[in-house]
């Protein structure tokens, strides 16, 4: 079978498991371009934001204890997943941040929570700083965007040779990125959907290279410290410590420039902890920001 269909087969199969657990699948056009979303749930709206190289599939497993108590709102971000790519966007953090917000403006949520990882914890930590008023809580996981932290190896090889390791440009080279996410083996996945989600990224790498220098540009990106440190919208940051791209000495860091955060390490965690720790994290972030049942 020929990519064409089994893309089309691996799309049909996603929206039907994410029907299954109450997600529904829609699109709203703004001035930046189709953003493609799920939305599951009742109760305070939530928005949730995956990270750099990701999209909107990597909360299922969080999504539906969330939504438990809250109205979810998943999108690709522009530039990622199903959504658009148009040619004059701008990925520096803050503009993401803009642009999140004109789609719920165009979806009529007016005050949210939101919780993002990496480079969407980065983006969550934008928006409690430039939209305090509209945002009721943020989370944020494993975020990009600190200042001062110590380097991985991955981050290491970016600052010395400007080696951009987490936008693949083969599957060998996905299946390398996805296994760097995760403490110990991923998660269990079908290998024909792995290679779906495979073809979407590194068919997407020349828009990934750009995406990545800009949003950690520091010459046009405020740090994710001064973000935490200006806001007066309550945070909780938590972090992998076994994380091999973003390192979690950037914890201790957050909690420096912002002592009122709650801050969590979780042991034997990678990067990408609302995949494989979706329900601590879900009982965790209830202590932080209670809700009726």
């Amino acid at each position: 079978m020929n990519n064409v269909f089994m893309n089309w087969l691996c799309r049909k199969l996603i929206d039907s498991k994410c029907k299954q657990l109450g997600l529904t699948k829609a699109s709203i056009d703004t001035v930046d371009g189709r953003t493609v979303y799920f939305k599951g749930g009742q109760g305070p709206d939530m928005v949730l934001v995956h990270g750099f190289g990701a999209n909107k599939e990597n909360w299922l497993a969080l999504a539906p204890r969330l939504m438990r108590h809250y109205t979810v709102w998943i999108p690709d971000l522009i530039g990622f997943g199903e959504s658009d790519r148009p040619s004059n966007a701008r990925f520096n953090i803050a503009e993401q941040a803009d642009r999140v917000v004109r789609w719920l403006d165009a979806l009529g949520v007016k005050n949210f929570h939101v919780m993002g990882n990496s480079m969407g914890g980065y983006l969550a930590g934008a928006l409690a700083a430039n939209f305090p008023h509209r945002i009721l809580s943020a989370c944020l996981l494993n975020p990009a965007g600190v200042k001062g932290a110590e380097h991985t190896a991955i981050g290491q090889a970016f600052a010395d040779e400007g080696k951009v390791m987490l936008a693949p440009s083969s599957f060998r080279e996905y299946e390398q990125v996805v296994s760097l996410c995760f403490s110990g083996q991923p998660p269990a996945m079908p290998g024909f959907m792995r290679k779906y989600f495979g073809r979407m990224s590194f068919l997407n790498k020349a828009l990934l290279d750009r995406v990545f220098m800009e949003f950690v540009n520091p010459e046009t990106n405020v740090c994710l410290n001064d973000m935490v440190a200006s806001t007066p919208v309550p945070l909780m940051v938590v972090w992998g410590d076994s994380d091999q791209l973003v390192h979690p000495s950037g914890l201790a860091v957050l909690k420096q420039a912002n002592p009122a955060i709650k801050d969590l390490m979780l042991e034997n965690t990678g990067h990408c902890p609302m995949v494989d720790r979706a329900s601590l994290v879900y009982k965790e972030h209830l202590k932080f920001m209670p809700v009726s049942s």
